[in-house]
């Protein structure tokens, strides 16, 4: 719900999550380097983004290593409910400045690098929420959009 809301905290999930995929850590000075390129030179985005990444130790999904400043995975959840997988979806796309993606670009999102999600076709999703459609893109492509009201 926060990643919906709150962009910013979308923003520094993506980039400690690609730093995760990439490294198998990250570093605080790292994450803010990335959010302060996004969202300007200024001391109040690397305090936010401190403060966020604070957020994920305190939840559980990031653990502080020996080094001060670098944290590693936390806790890592499995998702299999395709309810679940759908509001997660949709959550993703809200926080994103385009209201459609692929889906597997979606599923596999370092945003939301705390969930393990199922690998769920678009049409599943959008049969299963009324906020979400459906879209057959090229031959093995599936993009997965907000629906409108």
């Amino acid at each position: 719900m926060v990643l919906a809301t709150y962009p910013f905290w979308g923003a520094v999930a993506t980039h400690a999550g690609r730093l995760l995929r990439l490294q198998g850590t990250a570093a605080a000075t790292h994450v803010q380097r990335r959010v302060r390129e996004e969202y300007g030179e200024r001391e109040t985005v690397s305090r936010a983004a401190r403060r966020v990444l604070r957020s994920f130790i305190d939840w559980g999904v990031l653990n502080e290593t020996g080094d001060k400043g670098v944290y590693s995975q936390g806790k890592q959840y499995s998702v299999e409910e395709p309810r679940l997988i759908a509001w997660m979806v949709e959550a993703s796309l809200r926080s994103r400045k385009s209201d459609s993606a692929p889906i597997n670009e979606i599923l596999d999102s370092p945003s939301i690098f705390p969930f393990n999600l199922m690998h769920v076709n678009s049409e599943h999703l959008a049969s299963i929420s009324p906020r979400l459609n459906s879209l057959r893109h090229g031959l093995n492509a599936d993009l997965v959009m907000l629906r409108k009201e």
